[in-house]
């Protein structure tokens, strides 16, 4: 089991992955349980008493008995007694579904899903942030999208039997389930985007580590050169603030990251050479080196730009179609907040309108939602395919 630090970086940095690197998974499934209960920010008695039961019933399947899970509830407190970013906490919350998925044995899975259905049902309340981690969990360990249907269904079931069928879980479940139908890939962001009558909050932005961030960058920038072929230049320009004078002005900072002079095909030596200098420019900003930092939580803006029918050596911003991409730096990686797009008066908001944004820039969903792959050779593989797109005709 080694390894897993690589495949699951914010859990390991973070230090929630504990020994489940060493094949005990009790500290994957406390934390989801954890997630579960505190998403209304309070734990109610009910959700003690059956976080009790069930630390009975799997303690021996995940870890060393129930003592264990409470050993980890209250390491798992202590991590977050430090500071965590909205940003962080779901992006581990992602990562720990992701372990489960990969990680778990079929016994565990059906158990990992049995544990988070009751515990998120234990105060006979479904909020938003509980139906969108059970439903992941469920996707996680329910491949066949008709398996899934099936689960929630028997879950619907079971509410209404107990309850009835104007309870809010039932109501819940059931606008879960029309959202299934419509479109599985657009329900995490459906179901965190409804109101919540008891809680409101923002939909943390998407969070890369900086080695995922310099691959990222890379791909929207192919992309949107491979949109716009002809031009004398592709660029990908990095604005920063970095202090004021003492007369009161702003002073910025700026670097080219991304240039492509007219590439000729997938194999252009200017790809790579792009891509080496993105990685190590990543790396040099978090290792605070260079004349100019780039302080933790320092906003910064990327602009994508070059145009077919336009030479330009900067950004345009009177012509329609530059990407302004808004990021933060942040001491475990780089936030992705939005898009702007010149020409066009809407924000678009990552991960809340990545459908919207992928279907204007032509963009997969995948790259602007949160699903962005963790694995480097998946990652390698996208750009790859995304050099490709230099191979078709002009």
């Amino acid at each position: 089991m080694l390894g897993l630090e690589k495949k699951y970086p914010m859990l390991f940095e973070k230090g929630i992955m504990g020994a489940a690197n060493m094949g005990v998974f009790a500290p994957i499934v406390v934390f989801l349980m954890d997630r579960i209960m505190i998403t209304d920010n309070e734990v109610t008695p009910e959700e003690s008493d059956t976080f009790d039961q069930l630390s009975n019933e799997y303690g021996d399947l995940f870890g060393f008995g129930s003592g264990n899970f409470m050993m980890e509830l209250m390491r798992i407190g202590n991590i977050y007694g430090d500071y965590i970013s909205f940003s962080e906490d779901a992006r581990m919350t992602w990562e720990a579904v992701e372990f489960v998925a990969s990680e778990f044995d079929e016994e565990q899975k059906k158990a990992m899903v049995d544990i988070l259905e009751r515990l998120a049902t234990s105060d006979e309340y479904l909020d938003k942030k509980e139906m969108s981690i059970l439903y992941a969990a469920v996707m996680a360990c329910y491949k066949e999208i008709d398996v899934v249907n099936t689960v929630f269904s028997r879950f619907y079931e079971r509410i209404i039997k107990i309850h009835s069928t104007d309870h809010q879980m039932a109501q819940a479940l059931m606008h879960l389930m029309n959202l299934i139908a419509e479109d599985p890939k657009s329900v995490k962001i459906s179901v965190l985007g409804r109101p919540d009558p008891r809680t409101e909050g923002n939909i943390p932005p998407v969070l890369f580590t900086d080695e995922e961030f310099a691959d990222w960058i890379m791909i929207v920038s192919l992309v949107r050169a491979s949109q716009n072929k002809r031009a004398l230049m592709n660029q990908s320009r990095v604005y920063w603030t970095i202090g004021k004078t003492t007369d009161g002005r702003t002073m910025t900072s700026e670097k080219g990251l991304i240039k492509f002079f007219n590439i000729s095909s997938s194999d252009d030596d200017q790809i790579d050479e792009s891509l080496d200098f993105t990685r190590a420019w990543c790396k040099a900003v978090r290792d605070d080196i260079g004349n100019v930092k780039m302080i933790d939580e320092t906003i910064f803006q990327i602009v994508v730009f070059g145009e077919d029918d336009h030479p330009s050596l900067a950004p345009d911003f009177s012509r329609d179609g530059l990407w302004k991409i808004t990021c933060k730096k942040i001491n475990s990686g780089i936030e992705l907040h939005a898009f702007d797009i010149s020409g066009d008066s809407t924000t678009y908001w990552c991960p809340e309108t990545a459908k919207e944004l992928a279907e204007k820039i032509s963009l997969d969903r995948d790259i602007l939602d949160g699903s962005f792959s963790i694995d480097q050779s998946e990652r390698d593989e996208i750009i790859s395919s995304t050099r490709a797109l230099f191979n078709e005709a002009q």
